[in-house]
C-alpha cells in the first residue's frame, strides 16, 4: 500500500483502500490519464501461483485493461512486485470448484 508509486503505471495516482468493501479488488486507484482496480496478491518466493475469488475474476473480466494484478513475490527474501494489467487475459487460470462444510452453533431462543 505504501510502495504503490514505485510501478509506473501508478506514479502519479490517487489511492484509496477497497480491501473491506468486497467488490473484487483491494485498492482504487486515480491517475491523470486513468482510473484503475487493483488486486494484490502475495506469493513467499520468487515463483508461485495466486487464485482469484469468483468476485476477483469477475471484475478482472469485466474491467479488463483498468483491472490490474500487483503480485508481490519473493516476501521471505527481497519483495517484487510485478503489475498485469488484464490478468484474465495475461495469465493462464484454470477454473476450480471446491464444497466446503460450514459448521455453526446455535442458542436456544433466550430474553437478553
Amino acid at each position: 500500500m505504501h510502495n504503490y508509486k514505485e510501478i509506473k503505471v501508478f506514479a502519479d495516482a490517487v489511492l484509496d483502500d477497497a480491501r473491506f468493501l468486497g467488490d473484487g479488488y483491494d485498492f482504487q486507484l486515480k491517475s491523470s490519464e486513468k482510473y484503475y482496480l487493483a488486486e494484490v496478491k502475495g506469493v513467499g518466493s520468487a515463483r508461485g501461483s495466486i487464485r482469484f475469488t469468483e468476485n476477483e475474476y469477475m471484475k478482472a473480466q469485466e474491467y479488463k485493461d483498468d483491472y490490474g494484478l500487483i503480485v508481490v513475490s519473493n516476501l521471505i527474501e527481497l519483495p517484487k512486485m510485478t503489475l498485469i494489467l488484464n490478468p484474465v487475459k495475461e495469465i493462464a487460470l484454470r477454473k476450480q470448484s471446491l464444497r466446503q462444510i460450514q459448521v455453526t452453533y446455535h442458542s436456544d431462543s433466550m430474553s437478553w
